[in-house]
């Protein structure tokens, strides 16, 4: 990317979390080019090691999952948990605009790391927490996980069952990546208004709230009957669901436009012309004999494999896919052309797939990949950058307030 500005150039982020939500969200922040300093205690942070539940190296020469959450930030190793290592983020936080986190609140104010205390070094700094539940309620202080407070409590998991079988096993960081996501969004908000105020921000995002508004929909909805879990059998519109074709691929239709694609549909797609100006031909009828239609259309595409069908849908102009595997999407075009998946060769010398962050600047294209930061691998050279002395560095070691 060389000579062009990055968005976030000059921004200075220190971030003070783990896993995932918190730390994609630092992601974010350093491929739009802020520089983003990782604390990590001595043990490091969790997402070295989990990598292993899901088939990936955990090496320090190759760790592709902590790399998805980590590229591009500088990686220092302080205990703060001692009043020295309090000392050194709070020489951190002095000149930066955002601290991120996503520590719970109750282990923040023990470390005195909590915003009340941070605003008071400096009273520019915008302050992004990622919480589980909220900052009230009597699930504030509750341990929590994608797998819990997005998919579990937030009713992802309940909505995206089949109707009569069990929840489906969850998509690992799902409801992270999003919460992340939101959170940047927020903290660029409040930078924005800095800019203009001098005035810093506590802003917070949580992981249940995140999940109650990606199921606004039906959320909204069951007051007024919807209930879900529901079947693929019984969808409220009998052509907005899967069919499973004659070589066993499944494809999904997205058939929001009833009454207009309908005829097309029956002329180009199942060759049925006789069902159109009958009862299945508007949305408004057609709810009513859900029951009955989707088997028929189950019959109709178990006749043919994908690719014809792929052909017809197309030809009528109505949205559709098949349904991919997290696998399918290594060798998917879409993906390859447009950047969102790439190569990269570790230093163990193997190569693997990673993939770019979801926004794309027009002026800049995607940054250039840097490595996520080996443990403690700025320590020093952050310390020297704030002023301190070989000597002052050398007793802070010896104190194991630095690694």
């Amino acid at each position: 990317m060389s000579e062009k500005k990055l968005m976030l150039e000059g921004v200075k982020v220190i971030e003070f979390a783990n896993f995932v939500a918190g730390p994609c969200c630092g992601r974010l922040l350093a491929d739009w080019g802020a520089e983003v300093i990782k604390i990590e205690p001595d043990f490091g942070d969790t997402m070295r090691g989990v990598g292993i539940q899901w088939c990936a190296p955990t090496d320090e020469d190759e760790n592709p999952l902590f790399e998805n959450e980590n590229a591009g930030k500088k990686g220092i190793v302080v205990n703060a948990n001692t009043e020295e290592g309090q000392k050194v983020v709070y020489d951190l936080v002095k000149d930066a605009d955002i601290f991120l986190t996503n520590t719970r609140q109750k282990a923040l104010v023990r470390s005195k790391l909590d915003y009340e205390t941070l605003k008071e070094i400096n009273p520019g700094l915008v302050y992004g927490h990622l919480l589980g539940y909220g900052e009230k309620g009597p699930a504030k202080d509750t341990p929590a996980f994608d797998y819990t407070a997005y998919f579990a409590r937030g009713g992802v998991a309940m909505g995206l069952m089949e109707k009569g079988t069990a929840p489906c096993n969850t998509a690992a960081a799902f409801g992270d990546h999003y919460a992340g996501m939101s959170l940047a969004a927020g903290i660029l908000a409040a930078l924005h208004r800095k800019e203009q105020t001098g005035k810093g921000e506590k802003v917070s995002v949580a992981l249940f709230h995140t999940a109650v508004f990606g199921m606004g929909l039906p959320i909204v909805s069951a007051q007024y009957g919807y209930e879900m879990p529901i079947s693929r059998k019984n969808p409220p519109n009998p052509l907005n669901t899967t069919f499973q074709c004659a070589d066993g691929e499944w494809l999904q239709i997205a058939f929001f436009q009833y009454d207009k694609w309908f005829p097309g549909f029956c002329d180009i797609v199942i060759e049925k012309p006789e069902y159109k100006g009958g009862k299945y031909s508007t949305l408004k009828s057609a709810v009513k004999y859900v029951d009955e239609f989707v088997p028929m259309m189950e019959e109709e595409f178990a006749k043919r494999p994908f690719a014809e069908w792929k052909e017809r849908l197309t030809e009528a102009g109505i949205p559709f896919e098949k349904l991919q595997t997290p696998g399918d999407l290594l060798d998917d075009e879409q993906c390859w052309a447009n950047d969102y998946l790439f190569k990269h060769t570790y230093e163990s010398g193997n190569e693997g797939v990673l993939y770019n962050t979801p926004v794309l600047f027009e002026s800049q294209g995607f940054k250039d990949f840097v490595r996520a930061p080996k443990k403690g691998e700025h320590t020093i050279e952050t310390l020297k950058e704030l002023g301190y002395s070989d000597e002052q560095i050398e007793e802070l070691r010896n104190a194991n307030v630095i690694a």
